[in-house]
């Protein structure tokens, strides 16, 4: 199985200041914390949007993210966010992002090593790319990982291992074209 990223929306203007969130649908699988656009809507006249990945030139960035654990707490089926895509043709949920945004992401959001006061843009392919030192000029979307931190945990025994930790880089929007 795959491992997907895994995204966290740590401090978000439209989580916690009533800024807009999309109803998106895409024609490919897509992981959480992938960054894109809005290409129109999906149907005319309806509330649904389509996705891209990457960036377009005058059109806000938005972040996915659709949660990934169901409230049926009974199911036995694997609800690891790792292993979690959003599938294509069925909508999700994307974030517009602002300057001063916070969000958090698995290395598999990432091209390149992230690290802790690298300067990140996006790629065509909606990731993070780990840009250097310094902030690069004339990108759509500049941002900054700020902290390192690790959720989760494993367990090890003589049978098997229980459990599984990610480290999450927390990213901050610095700039927005």
């Amino acid at each position: 199985m795959a491992v997907h990223a895994v995204c966290e929306t740590t401090n978000l203007r439209a989580v916690h200041y009533a800024e807009r969130i999309w109803d998106v649908v895409s024609d490919v699988d897509v992981d959480n914390g992938t960054l894109g656009y809005l290409d129109g809507q999906h149907e005319e006249g309806g509330v649904i949007y389509d996705f891209k990945a990457g960036t377009k030139e005058g059109a806000p960035v938005v972040l996915v993210h659709m949660p990934e654990w169901t409230e049926d707490t009974s199911r036995m089926t694997n609800q690891r966010k790792d292993k979690f895509v959003n599938v294509a043709g069925v909508p999700f949920r994307a974030f517009t992002l602002a300057e001063g945004d916070e969000f958090a992401l698995s290395p598999e959001g990432f091209v390149g090593t992230p690290k802790v006061g690298k300067y990140v843009t996006i790629d065509a392919n909606g990731k993070l790319a780990v840009a250097g030192d310094t902030a690069p000029e004339g990108a759509v979307m500049v941002g900054k990982i700020m902290r390192k931190r690790q959720i989760g945990s494993t367990l090890v025994t003589g049978v098997r291992t229980y459990g599984y930790e990610r480290m999450m880089y927390t990213v901050k929007v610095e700039t927005l074209a």
